[in-house]
């Protein structure tokens, strides 16, 4: 435990925090993915704070390396400038007067430092900047007994106010004698497949615009979001933006799988909220509750915001704050854009009915069509200038099925008889095969 100050005024009553105490408090409620997740964040905000253009990431790269008895993470991002590292980086919390990087991730200030604690025992920061390069090591325990909050640059490692190479920036992290969490999941390789699972899903956008994450050597991927929108079908569109922050809203249908379905919600990027059918998002709470006749049905919504405090997140980065008056304005929206895309999955269903012969199914037929070209949501989002804010569709293709015109048949037949004809015909299910043995006859017959 840290020494305490020596006061000597004895009108001085001693507040000083413990910091071990700190620390195991620091820590106690994160777990190891969470950790790594937000070294990765910090990594992913100085590439984009580097890159030219943010909507492409290509030619830039964060590598994670889980050993035994290690963990690193390198990036090719801006690095860390001395003064940073020397003024903000390393508080405990962010400072009122430190200003984060546009539209990054971080917001609270205590990620980077909360990680390593719950890394290990043992850190070495290698930084180099635009304008200054440095080493830092930290021994936890030998820093928890000192009573001053500050870590040193190692010695003979400072370099300040020269012009290193722009391409040649980046930041490495190497953490030893790793914590008992960290030596017992390095070597799960269930706890690895996870971490990259999730990883590769909360920076999907990033690596849809070419970021590289490796994880052991092993490139993370990430499926292509995606949506419809072709001369037929076109996407709803909302837009809301001011100085500190901005909205967008996608809503409409990609390829019918169940798992995939719901709302997808980014914050600078990031995903927090991904394919999501419950009430954080409307479903069974100002909407019927999600179920099969849906699945097709994707909401996307990107807000962005130069300040990260502005965004409507929770603390963890693990869900929306539903007490946000910024996020129930926008939930409100989402409601109104997903019932318009309902109408059309509601004309599909209805469409299939009472056995609504194949050659009337004339919406569901131009929808399948339609579903095959469905395109990346980054090149819908290029083109939102000529989308609006009303979801089209062919609605007069619907063909619903009718009394008048539909006639629906039942009979029976012995099962020998039944086995015959499924042979002869190579079809398995009893509605096909009585609607071929009817067509036919009547092909053949009148």
């Amino acid at each position: 435990m840290a020494k305490q100050q020596n006061y000597t005024d004895p009108n001085i009553v001693i507040a000083d925090p413990a910091k071990d105490f700190f620390v195991s408090k620091l820590i106690k409620d994160i777990t190891l993915r969470d950790a790594i997740g937000d070294l990765v964040d910090n990594a992913v905000d100085a590439i984009k704070a580097r890159a030219k253009v943010s909507s492409d990431l290509a030619g830039y790269e964060i590598e994670i390396k889980l050993g035994k008895t290690y963990f690193s993470i390198l990036d090719n991002g801006f690095g860390m400038e001395a003064k940073v590292a020397r003024m903000t980086a390393f508080n405990f919390g962010k400072a009122a007067s430190h200003k984060l990087i546009d539209k990054s991730i971080g917001q609270f200030g205590i990620g980077m430092k909360r990680a390593f604690f719950k890394l290990g025992n043992n850190i070495h920061i290698k930084s180099v900047a635009e304008t200054s390069q440095f080493e830092l090591t930290i021994d936890v325990a030998k820093w928890l007994k000192k009573p001053k909050w500050e870590f040193e640059f190692d010695t003979g490692t400072l370099n300040e106010n020269i012009q290193n190479n722009p391409n040649k920036t980046g930041l490495e992290i190497h953490i030893s004698n790793l914590s008992d969490d960290s030596k017992t999941s390095f070597g799960d390789k269930t706890f690895i497949d996870t971490l990259e699972k999730d990883i590769s899903l909360d920076h999907m956008l990033n690596i849809n615009k070419g970021l590289i994450i490796k994880i052991n050597g092993h490139i993370l991927k990430s499926d292509q979001i995606t949506l419809v929108n072709d001369d037929y079908i076109k996407p709803t569109f909302f837009e809301k933006a001011s100085e500190e922050k901005s909205v967008k809203i996608l809503a409409g249908i990609s390829a019918k799988e169940a798992d995939d379905g719901g709302w997808y919600i980014f914050c600078n990027d990031r995903l927090i909220v991904a394919k999501n059918q419950y009430k954080e998002t409307g479903w069974g709470d100002g909407l019927p509750k999600y179920h099969a006749q849906f699945h097709r049905f994707r909401g996307y919504v990107f807000f962005e915001a130069k300040d990260s405090s502005n965004l409507p997140w929770n603390t963890t980065k693990t869900g929306m704050d539903m007490d946000s008056a910024y996020f129930k304005e926008v939930r409100s929206q989402m409601i109104i854009m997903t019932r318009q895309v309902m109408d059309l999955l509601d004309k599909l269903k209805d469409e299939k009915t009472l056995d609504n012969p194949d050659e009337n199914l004339t919406l569901n037929k131009a929808v399948e069509k339609s579903l095959k070209a469905a395109v990346p949501v980054t090149e819908v989002l290029k083109q939102a200038n000529v989308l609006t804010n009303k979801f089209h569709y062919p609605v007069a293709l619907f063909n619903p099925p009718t009394k008048s015109n539909v006639v629906k048949i039942a009979y029976q037949v012995s099962h020998d008889r039944f086995e015959a004809v499924k042979q002869q015909m190579g079809e398995s299910n009893a509605k096909e095969i009585g609607l071929k043995t009817f067509n036919y006859y009547y092909d053949n017959e009148i």
